[in-house]
C-alpha cells in the first residue's frame, strides 16, 4: 500500500504533483520517438545552471557551420535558442565580429557577459519570436538550435516562426536516434525525460520540409563522438515549380530562333543543325520565310524531308554551293551538344556564322 504520510512525523503529505505516466512510442514508418509524461516543463527545467553539453570527444558544431556559411553575409542577429551557457552563441559571435549576441531560453543561464538574454516559453510562446526580432526581419541572421527541438511538444511550431526570416541561416543540431548507440553513450543522457522527441535523419529532414526549409548542408556522427544529426537550412521558396517555368523557355527559345532565320539577308544560306522541338517548331511558324533554309543536318530524324526542307545526316557538297558566308543555326539548347555541333559547323563551313542559344 503506498505511503502518503512523512515516515518519520507521521504527518500526511500534501501532493505537489500527481504521479506522471510516462509513454514512449517508435513510429514504424520512419523510426522516429517520441515521449509522452506528466511531468510539468517547469519542474525539469528549474535550475539556474547550465552544464553544457558534452563534447569530450570534440566539437564539430561551429567547424560544420563555417565550412557552409559565409559568416562576413550575417548582418543581422546572432541567436541561440535553449543556448543555456551560450557557448555556440558566444563562437559565432566572435567569428562574425558582431559585438554582442543573444541567447533565447527558458531560464537565464548565459555564461559570458557579450551575450543577452531573452526570456521565452518556445511551448507556448514562440509566437512572439517575429515581434521579438522585428529590427532583424529583412536582416541575414544566423539562428543556431543545437540540442533544442527535441525538448518541445511541437518543434514545428518554433522552426515555423523562424522560416518567416527570409534571408536568414538555421543550424539545428539533435541527438542521432537512428543509429545504434554504444553502452558509452550512457554518459550523453540521451534517453531522458527532458527529451520529447527522439530524431533520426529521416524524421528530421521530414521536420525541416514541413517547417518551410530547405538543407543546405546534413551531416551525422557517431561513437565515440555524441551520436548526432546537424543540419544548416534556409527558409523554403516554394511558391513556384519551375516546370511551369518551361513554356516560357519554349516560346522564348522558338521566337529567337525564327527571329534570327527570318533576319538571314537573301544572299544568305541558312542551314539548320539539329532539329530539336524548339527548331521544329520555328520551322513551322515561320511559313513562307523558311524557304531560306537550305537544309537540316540531323542524326535521329528518319525522314527525308521536314515541311519540305530536305534533311540529311551530315552536310554534303551541295551544302557548298556559291553564295555569301552561310548561317549555321543550332536547334539544341544543351550547352554539350551545341559544343559538339558547333566544332563540325565550323569544320563544314569555314567562315560562316554560328549561333546557337545560350542564355
Amino acid at each position: 500500500m503506498e505511503r502518503t504520510a512523512n515516515p518519520f512525523c507521521e504527518v500526511q503529505g500534501q501532493l505537489l504533483y500527481p504521479d506522471a505516466e510516462v509513454r514512449q512510442y517508435v513510429c514504424t514508418g520512419c523510426s522516429h520517438g517520441w515521449l509522452q509524461h506528466g511531468v510539468p516543463l517547469d519542474l525539469l527545467y528549474n535550475s539556474n545552471v547550465a552544464l553544457p553539453t558534452d563534447y569530450v570527444n570534440g566539437d564539430r558544431r561551429f567547424a560544420f557551420i563555417e565550412a557552409h556559411v559565409d559568416l562576413s553575409t550575417i548582418s543581422g542577429k546572432v541567436v541561440e535558442f535553449g543556448g543555456g551557457p551560450g557557448e555556440l552563441a558566444e563562437q559565432a559571435r566572435k567569428a562574425t565580429g558582431h559585438p554582442r549576441a543573444a541567447v533565447v531560453d527558458f531560464v537565464n543561464r548565459v555564461a559570458a557577459d557579450t551575450l543577452d538574454f531573452i526570456p521565452l516559453d518556445f511551448n507556448s510562446e514562440a509566437a512572439q519570436i517575429p515581434r521579438i526580432f522585428a529590427d532583424s526581419a529583412g536582416a541575414r541572421n544566423l539562428f543556431l538550435l543545437s540540442h533544442v527541438v527535441e525538448h518541445l511538444y511541437d518543434p514545428a511550431i518554433l522552426l515555423g516562426e523562424l522560416a518567416t526570416f527570409p534571408d536568414s541561416v538555421v543550424y539545428i543540431e539533435v541527438p542521432d536516434f537512428g543509429s545504434r548507440h554504444a553502452l558509452s553513450t550512457l554518459k550523453f543522457s540521451l534517453n531522458c525525460l527532458e527529451h520529447l522527441h527522439y530524431f533520426t535523419a529521416r524524421s528530421l529532414l521530414a521536420l525541416l520540409d514541413k517547417a518551410g526549409f530547405d538543407i543546405v548542408a546534413f551531416e551525422t556522427q557517431s561513437a565515440p563522438s555524441m551520436p548526432a544529426i546537424r543540419a544548416l537550412c534556409v527558409p523554403a521558396r516554394r511558391h513556384h515549380n519551375a516546370v511551369l517555368d518551361y513554356q516560357g523557355h519554349f516560346s522564348e527559345v522558338v521566337s529567337r530562333l525564327k527571329d534570327k532565320i527570318a533576319q538571314a539577308g537573301p544572299r544568305t544560306r541558312v542551314w539548320v543543325w539539329g532539329l530539336s522541338a524548339f527548331m521544329a517548331q520555328a520551322l513551322d511558324e515561320l511559313g513562307d520565310e523558311r524557304q531560306q533554309v537550305a537544309g537540316i543536318f540531323d542524326t535521329r530524324y528518319p525522314h527525308p524531308e521536314f515541311l519540305g526542307i530536305p534533311v540529311a545526316r551530315e552536310p554534303g557538297a551541295a551544302a557548298h554551293a556559291n553564295g555569301a558566308a552561310p548561317l549555321v543555326v543550332c536547334g539544341s539548347t544543351y550547352s554539350a551538344v551545341q559544343k559538339v555541333i558547333g566544332a563540325k559547323a565550323r569544320a563544314a563551313f569555314p567562315g560562316a556564322e554560328f549561333f546557337a542559344i545560350t542564355a
